[in-house]
């Protein structure tokens, strides 16, 4: 029997979903410069002119059973933009991520989202404007 090498799979891809006729792009990385690219995108198509700033934010974190829990999944979303960066299997954090998320003219929104602020820290990532809604 012959054995065959696999790919190693991609470090980025953007899917493009449909669903009940709204178009959504998504784009999954661990690329530090995948991410970037996906800031300025976003600030250029979407924020840099709009009155009001709101993105949404979103994290998964690790297993608690193995150990010190921690943020493994960022998402991020900006009108039908949206960026999954697999922080923890990351190249490097970016500056520019950093910087953005400490914009205080953007305000950044998410269920319990202080929670995910705290496990964003140890990637020395600080979220200085949240809005959490009541539910």
């Amino acid at each position: 029997m012959e054995h065959l090498a696999r790919a190693l799979a991609p470090r980025s891809r953007i899917y493009h979903l449909m669903a009940e006729g709204m178009s959504f792009k998504i784009t999954v990385t661990l690329r530090a410069s995948r991410v970037e690219k996906w800031i300025r995108a976003i600030k250029r198509d979407f924020l840099d002119a709009a009155p009001i700033k709101c993105v949404g934010l979103d994290c998964e974190f690790t297993d608690p059973r193995e150990g010190n829990q921690s943020a493994a999944v960022l998402q991020l979303s900006v009108a039908t933009e949206n960026l999954v960066f697999q922080i923890c299997w990351a190249d490097e954090v970016p500056q520019l991520l950093k910087d953005f998320l400490q914009d205080k003219t953007i305000r950044f929104c998410g269920a319990a989202i202080d929670k995910d602020v705290e496990m964003l820290s140890p990637y020395g990532i600080d979220v200085d404007s949240t809005f959490s809604p009541a539910l």
